[in-house]
């Protein structure tokens, strides 16, 4: 459904009964929408908790983005998606970039924040995209396209955007066989159902990009929020994922009071296409704890 939230109509979807423990999924991209992890995880999780999912402003099936967009719009928009709907507390369920307002939402609102799950979470730029440049490193030798690709390791930081932007964009090199890096080995003929939407929709999530990467606090690394974390915490990996970093994890483990990781060996970035039952299991029994 739509919902006007903060001067513009925002997607929102809701499944499951409305008196279970409420879930909210904080999609990532950035700009990539509600749709693909509804498609993979929607009705399973919907079974026994009350899941929330919107398309952050400008996004999918949100109204066009006007204007910037910031990390603090997110979550004031969440803030009032949940007062809009009479929850009092919920859960959230960061995908990716959507790991960064997940933990900056947990943080700052402790008291309506019950429990936190990031998934592949991206919370320092600069480590993040180092360790996308050298998984996908590989695929660009063999296709011939890694001229420069090595350079780009060079730099140490502090982040930037136009590291972000060389980074990432490097590669898109890959063409079509750029999901390749994303994919465990078993996956790799995995279909994102959300490529069949219409490219109007789909072509929302780059206006995002270019905004949000450009918003204040973006390239900051929210590693040192990982102490200030009340709740208890989730931290879900892939082992093929080509985005958390060992760092990243490792701080995770020494910093969150109470935290708890989980490593899906063989799935990649999406563990919640690659992996779905488990996937659906592991979050449930976390939500519900």
């Amino acid at each position: 459904m739509s919902m006007e939230i903060r001067g513009t109509n925002l997607y929102v979807d809701q499944r499951g009964p409305e008196g279970a423990p409420a879930l909210l999924f904080i999609h990532g991209g950035p700009g990539s929408g509600t749709y693909d992890f509804l498609s993979f995880q929607g009705d399973a999780l919907a079974k026994r908790l009350h899941l929330i999912a919107v398309d952050q402003r400008g996004v999918q099936h949100s109204d066009p983005l006007e204007g910037e967009v910031t990390d603090e719009d997110l979550i004031a928009d969440f803030e009032a998606v949940r007062e809009a709907l009479g929850i009092t507390s919920w859960s959230i369920l960061g995908h990716s970039y959507g790991g960064r307002p997940a933990i900056r939402y947990a943080v700052m609102h402790p008291s309506v924040v019950d429990r936190v799950i990031f998934e592949n979470p991206g919370w320092d730029i600069e480590l993040i995209t180092r360790t996308l440049v050298q998984a996908g490193l590989p695929l660009l030798r063999e296709l011939g396209l890694d001229q420069g690709v090595e350079e780009l390791l060079e730099n140490h930081g502090p982040a930037t955007v136009q590291m972000w932007n060389e980074r990432t964009g490097a590669m898109h090199r890959a063409g079509d066989r750029r999901m390749e890096i994303y994919l465990g080995p078993a996956s790799r003929d995995l279909k994102l159902p959300a490529d069949e939407l219409p490219e109007e929709i789909q072509s929302r999530a780059g206006r995002f990009a270019e905004s949000i990467i450009q918003a204040p606090g973006f390239v900051e690394s929210l590693l040192p929020l990982l102490s200030q974390l009340t709740q208890p915490a989730l931290l879900i990996k892939g082992g093929y994922d080509p985005i958390t970093s060992p760092t990243e994890i490792a701080r995770f483990q020494s910093a969150v009071p109470d935290g708890t990781y989980r490593c899906f060996e063989g799935a990649g970035h999406f563990v919640h296409a690659e992996a779905a039952d488990a996937y659906t299991q592991l979050v449930t029994d976390f939500v519900l704890a």
